[in-house]
């Protein structure tokens, strides 16, 4: 009798997989029509891109999910010195790619990459192995600096140079991993500190030496100079989010600064109209107004476009997607048996599930513009790939911890079997 192929690992994040990618493919359809409309394009471009992104995202997740664990665990400061390696790239012209007036990207052989996601798994794989390699000898500040604080303050500070708010989301699950497989709190209150110390410092120094001149051409521009012009962007943010456009700037502002004010805010601002006019249940799918004004309605703002067309119900629908796969991985981590496994799966978790935060709140306005998008919901490439590689990841760790049960069960007694089916 022939074997069937089954898939295994938890069904419920096999659900969410596949919820996902629906909720992934009629939202970018819908809300992509100020881009279509910038490249000169249909909308079933777009949409087939997306499906394309789809596909490739399911066959990402399903080589993820049938890599047995050993080889992540075997591999894992390999793909982080690869991941580190792509982040020097960024810093040298002939690979350099921009996003959105930064540099996210590189290019290898006619391919954009974006770095930054390679470099999110790099890092939680890292930390992985390190915590479980040296869980026993973390007993001294100057080891967990050395071992674990050093390659993350380093992947951190390339980061940074050029996206403030992604060098933040990997400092944060960093320290969250770090806290939940038992680090010493005193260790991570004293780098907390440090870390906000000199991130003030940062500040002073930009506001004393670098606020009001004149940037220099990107190519032109030193590293310690592109990284204090991220604090600059990073400090107009939070200068343009709490400061709206008013009568006093009209009258003290040349015309065309209220102008490039307003421009910032725009995006911000639509999205807020989007949500408002959303109310209960939405307009109805392909019934938004904003997408003909919010140019980032299929990406970075694209909460907002679900909350316009699907109201009240279709933003609670998507956090509650996001809530029940951390509740599912909490519930897979706690079941593991090596500190590897349950590191990176709470790595993972943390990593798919403080993005979506990170999102929603800017698309409610509640924190100011980060550019992080909506994670397996909002268009991209790259993004979409590697976080469904991380679905597989986890939902090969899952795989894993059913053959060891079914395996325990199988060599168990009779009598201790038939105890455990009562449970």
């Amino acid at each position: 009798m022939e074997k069937t192929f089954k898939l295994k690992g938890d069904l419920v994040i096999w659900i969410l997989v596949v919820l996902f990618a629906m909720v992934s493919v009629v939202a970018v359809f819908s809300s992509s029509t100020y881009r279509a409309n910038a490249m000169g394009v249909e909308k079933t471009a777009i949409f087939f891109e997306q499906i394309k992104f789809v596909i490739l995202g399911f066959i990402t997740l399903f080589v993820a999910y049938l890599i047995p664990m050993r080889w992540y665990r075997g591999l894992s400061f390999v793909f982080f010195g690869i991941s580190v390696a792509m982040l020097v790239m960024t810093f040298i012209p002939s690979f350099q790619v921009k996003m959105n007036g930064a540099i996210r990207g590189i290019r290898l052989f006619g391919v954009t990459f974006q770095v930054f996601e390679f470099a999110k798994v790099g890092l939680i794989l890292y930390l992985a192995k390190a915590i479980e390699y040296w869980q026993d000898s973390l007993d001294t500040f100057k080891d967990f600096a050395l071992k674990l604080l050093l390659p993350v303050g380093a992947v951190c500070l390339l980061v940074m140079a050029n996206s403030f708010s992604s060098a933040i989301l990997f400092g944060l699950i960093s320290l969250l991993m770090m806290w939940f497989m038992g680090v010493k709190p005193r260790f991570l209150l004293i780098t907390i500190g440090a870390v906000a110390a000199a991130v003030l410092l940062m500040f002073a120094v930009y506001n004393a030496f670098f606020a009001g001149k004149e940037s220099k051409p990107d190519s032109q521009q030193g590293t310690v100079e592109k990284l204090f012009n991220r604090v600059g962007t990073v400090q107009h943010r939070f200068e343009s989010f709490f400061d709206e456009v008013d009568d006093e700037d009209e009258a003290n502002l040349t015309p065309e600064q209220v102008q490039a004010k307003k421009d910032y805010n725009r995006q911000s601002e639509n999205a807020k109209v989007a949500i408002s006019q959303g109310g209960l249940i939405g307009k109805g799918p392909g019934k938004s107004t904003q997408r003909f004004s919010l140019s980032m309605a299929f990406s970075d703002f694209i909460y907002a476009f679900i909350v316009e067309e699907y109201g009240l119900m279709g933003g609670i629908f998507v956090l509650l997607l996001y809530a029940i796969f951390l509740f599912r991985c909490i519930r897979i981590a706690n079941k593991c048996e090596t500190p590897f496994a349950e590191a990176l799966v709470i790595g993972l978790a943390f990593l798919i599930g403080i993005q979506a935060m990170l999102h929603i709140f800017v698309n409610v306005r509640l924190i100011p513009i980060t550019g992080h998008t909506l994670p397996l919901i909002s268009h991209g490439g790259t993004a979409f790939m590697v976080l469904s590689g991380a679905f597989g990841i986890i939902l090969s760790v899952s795989k894993q911890l059913d053959k060891q049960l079914a395996a325990k069960e199988a060599a168990a007694p009779d009598g201790e079997k038939e105890i455990k089916e009562e449970q």
